[in-house]
């Protein structure tokens, strides 16, 4: 097995297992929504494009693609990505030029909870004290700012808030680094029946099942040999994801009908 294989396949599990919970993770999505009503419209043409950007990479993934091989997909999507990156960042301007709120009270967050309560309560506090700064530094901005003017503010409120707090945030990366060394061992949820949407067609239906059988089977396995070592755990993922080559097939054709509903229904007059 590769590096990249050994390396990712904890992420895939992560990947298949949340998607089955949740929905279609994509990789490096920005967390955008519309601010106002005049980005509503972009907002809806941002998310109908990655949904479809998502199903096409999700299928790649679920069939352990090399990294080369991912490489190659984003070449080949270079200018819808391209395009979302635009539509990003003008919702990412709308979004950042709001008032942040404040938390009430941070103190409940880590009643109880050890070292991560500890960590939520100091990242809340933390956060309060970045909302004063942005919301000191967005007064001051022009009526209508230039993308250059967002930047300057952006970059202003980075430097004002790590200088401020650079021992607060050196501590939180530190706890946060024990706790991601923690989480390694800790057993994968195991998601339940599928969650299907009402009104779905049956080609999603069979799409969402499948991948959900896929999700929890995965999830199983990595808690089985949760207390295994790295190489034992390594090789029964990959001797598993062999063994289910085909339901990725499977998986990867349906995606790929989802994410192309108008080429398929070509194929399907024909």
């Amino acid at each position: 097995m590769n590096t990249f294989s050994k390396k990712s396949i904890r992420c895939r599990l992560v990947l298949l297992a949340a998607s089955a919970l949740g929905g279609v993770l994509f990789a490096q999505s920005p967390q955008i929504s519309p601010s106002t009503s005049a980005s509503a419209d972009i907002f809806i043409q941002y998310q109908e494009e990655q949904w479809t950007l998502a199903l096409d990479l999700e299928a790649l993934l679920f069939q352990g693609a090399s990294q080369a091989q991912v490489e190659s997909w984003q070449q080949q999507n270079a200018p819808q990505i391209a395009a979302q990156q635009q539509l990003a960042q003008a919702l990412a301007n709308s979004a950042f030029l709001q008032p942040m709120p404040a938390l009430q009270s941070v103190t409940a967050l880590g009643s109880g909870s050890g070292p991560l309560g500890d960590f939520l309560t100091t990242q809340a506090s933390l956060g309060n004290d970045r909302a004063l700064i942005h919301n000191q530094l967005l007064q001051a901005m022009p009526a209508n700012p230039s993308q250059q003017d967002v930047d300057s503010m952006e970059q202003q409120e980075e430097q004002t808030f790590d200088q401020q707090y650079s021992g607060y945030l050196q501590l939180q990366a530190q706890q946060a680094q024990s706790l991601g060394e923690a989480s390694a061992s800790v057993a994968l949820p195991v998601p339940g029946p599928a969650i299907i949407p009402s009104g779905a067609t049956s080609q999603f239906q069979a799409y969402l099942t499948l991948r959900n059988a896929l999700a929890a089977a995965q999830a199983q396995l990595w808690n089985q040999y949760l207390t295994a070592d790295p190489e034992t755990r390594d090789a029964a993922i990959q001797q598993w994801t062999e063994q289910n080559a085909a339901s990725f097939q499977q998986l990867t054709q349906l995606a790929q009908a989802l994410a192309n509903p108008t080429q398929n229904q070509e194929v399907n007059n024909q």
